[in-house]
């Protein structure tokens, strides 16, 4: 057995996508809450301990558009100016925003989600960006749906983001 994982260490999985936290380690096996919700069992070679906090910054950050094409110039260059070419990501899965979720229910995920939607857009207008980039996931849609109203009731320009990097699970959102 694997002395490194331990009960609330969060995990990756080795062998597909995904991760959650680990809840009960067995001999071979170890049960988590995956990122999704569920309890699930996998074995614990298959497993990877990471650091969930550098996991969820990593997630969070964003890239200014023109920085890789000219990587002589500093993030700050773009950053402060009055209309920047900034291109913002944003994961608004409910374990990128709330570490401890697992009591609450579908209406309070999602209210909590749409709010950090929108403090981002406010902040995305008040930063003058040109392009949002909202990852709201598959699932079964009522996110996404959720996030384009909300979208709609600001008059932003928006449409689903590249389906080969996204999976169908992104909305690009566009602001004048």
């Amino acid at each position: 057995m694997d002395s490194d994982i331990n009960v609330g260490d969060y995990v990756k999985f080795l062998d597909q996508k995904g991760g959650g936290r680990v809840i009960s380690i067995s001999e071979h096996n170890v049960l988590i809450i995956s990122s999704d919700g569920f309890e699930e069992k996998h074995p614990i070679h298959t497993l990877l301990k990471v650091d969930y906090h550098s996991e969820k910054l990593l997630r969070s950050t964003y890239i200014p558009a023109n920085y890789l094409k000219n990587s002589k110039q500093k993030v700050q260059d773009f950053m402060f100016k009055s209309k920047s070419n900034l291109v913002w990501e944003i994961d608004i899965h409910i374990e990128n925003i709330k570490d401890d979720f697992f009591g609450m229910t579908n209406h309070e995920i999602i209210t909590l989600q749409l709010q950090k939607c929108e403090d981002v857009i406010h902040n995305a207008l008040k930063a003058k960006i040109r392009k949002l980039v909202i990852i709201h996931g598959k699932g079964q849609g009522v996110l996404r749906n959720e996030v384009h109203q909300l979208l709609q009731s600001f008059r932003l320009d928006f449409k689903d983001a590249d389906y080969l990097q996204y999976s169908g699970g992104a909305t690009d959102v566009f602001f004048r």
